[in-house]
């Protein structure tokens, strides 16, 4: 990870009030590897843990990772901060990424058009 990336997560843990262990625990990490991350000396991170972070932190991947000046949080605070949720869907993109080209398009193309058809999870209410 770059050391931008780290200093914002420090910076962003700081002004939570949270030390390191306590974001390790919230984002479902292990405080070492916080401890690397926020020191850039982790050269490569999950996307997962990525998003585990900036939900449990209230900002942006794209802040994190430098690629945007603007702290502010797209998504509603605690949407993706569950890390059992996050967990399953890194597990999901791990089996498709284990696939072959043809077959991770075909699943990719089968969950966007569910997406896209407007399926939801969630019962009717």
């Amino acid at each position: 990870m770059s050391q931008l990336t780290g200093k914002r997560i420090r910076d962003l843990r700081e002004a939570h009030g949270l030390s390191q262990k306590e974001l390790a625990a919230c984002a479902g990490v292990d405080r070492i590897y916080l401890c690397r991350i926020e020191k850039g000396r982790r050269p490569g991170v999950h996307a997962v843990t990525i998003v585990q972070l900036a939900a449990t932190l209230e900002t942006s991947t794209d802040y994190l990772l430098g690629l945007t000046d603007d702290p502010a949080s797209p998504l509603p605070a605690g949407r993706w901060a569950d890390p059992a949720r996050l967990a399953g869907l890194e597990r999901l993109v791990e089996r498709i990424a284990r696939l072959p080209r043809e077959r991770q398009e075909r699943v990719t193309g089968a969950v966007l058009a569910l997406l896209e058809g407007g399926y939801t999870a969630d019962p009717p209410s």
